[in-house]
């Protein structure tokens, strides 16, 4: 097939130049080469495709209809060269990306929004759930993971784009009247709402690896971002998630910022995406525009 498709083209050549002589030199090729492979076409569809002679070189009723059919193949293959082309300077397709739900709160889901307004071609596909996809299989281009290890399929790469840290915090309806805590053992006489699905003990632990000794009550088991949230507002209990997420609450006296000088150990944060994923490609085009967003430096994400 593709040596046929080789052939037409050879064809067309001739046909439109009217010279053999001619054809070969465009094509780099010589004049004993064009006239083989057209031999070779006319013989595989049984029927002459031009009629030659010492003067002059003309085309047969089959080679009028050939000639049609490969100057429509060559168009539709100029038109697609130069969709992608048009593609790499200006990206389009279908960009799907996996991340859990508290990237759809800011300053996260600005970046998805800026993208959307850089690249307008691109249609963004956003799955958020609060347990982590499965990629084997799946249409996912990108996923936001606080893990790089145990991929799903060793056909996938991480990039690391930086690691975020974590911070305590209340409503000012909570604390008031409670005395400030000093330590992170200090918190085991408050009530904690949990929002991630990662024990006090792992959670609490410090940027120098101390653990906890004491566990505080857990006022409630939400493993949602919204939900406890929600209920932190009304004053039921404290939080710690990570620090991106509630500094504009901190500014604005939404929320008091518990223990604010003490370090708990952060998480990385990766990037999966199939390795097959070529360079200039929607995947690498997202993952370098987070690293480029302003609140990555403000917030600490993206720097190792």
């Amino acid at each position: 097939m593709f040596d046929q498709l080789r052939t037409m083209a050879i064809f067309q050549t001739v046909a439109e130049l009217g010279s053999f002589r001619q054809a070969a030199k465009k094509l780099n090729l010589s004049p004993s080469v064009i006239s083989h492979h057209i031999s070779k076409l006319e013989e595989d569809l049984g029927t002459p495709l031009l009629y030659r002679s010492t003067r002059r070189m003309s085309l047969t009723d089959a080679g009028v209809a050939l000639l049609a059919a490969s100057q429509r193949m060559t168009s539709a293959a100029i038109d697609g060269l130069a969709a992608v082309q048009r593609r790499a300077s200006q990206p389009t397709g279908t960009l799907t990306i996996a991340a859990s739900t508290p990237f759809s709160h800011s300053p996260y889901v600005e970046t998805f929004t800026r993208f959307a307004q850089s690249y307008p071609d691109v249609h963004l596909s956003i799955q958020l759930e609060d347990r982590a996809i499965p990629l084997a299989g799946s249409n996912i281009d990108v996923a936001i993971r606080g893990r790089a290890g145990n991929l799903d399929d060793s056909s996938y790469k991480a990039r690391k784009l930086g690691n975020v840290h974590f911070s305590v915090f209340a409503a000012p309806s909570y604390v008031q009247g409670r005395p400030m805590p000093q330590s992170i053992d200090d918190l085991a006489d408050w009530d904690w709402l949990q929002s991630l699905p990662v024990p006090w003990s792992a959670l609490a632990t410090l940027a120098d690896g101390t653990a906890p000794e004491r566990t505080p009550r857990t006022a409630a088991t939400c493993f949602n971002l919204t939900v406890a949230r929600k209920f932190v507002d009304e004053g039921l209990g404290f939080m710690i998630e990570t620090y991106p997420l509630v500094a504009n609450d901190f500014r604005a006296g939404r929320l008091v910022h518990l223990l604010p000088e003490v370090k708990l150990r952060p998480i990385d944060v990766y990037a999966i995406y199939p390795a097959n994923s070529p360079k200039d490609g929607l995947a690498h085009l997202f993952i370098d525009f987070m690293m480029d967003q302003i609140w990555a430096t403000e917030y600490g994400f993206g720097i190792s």
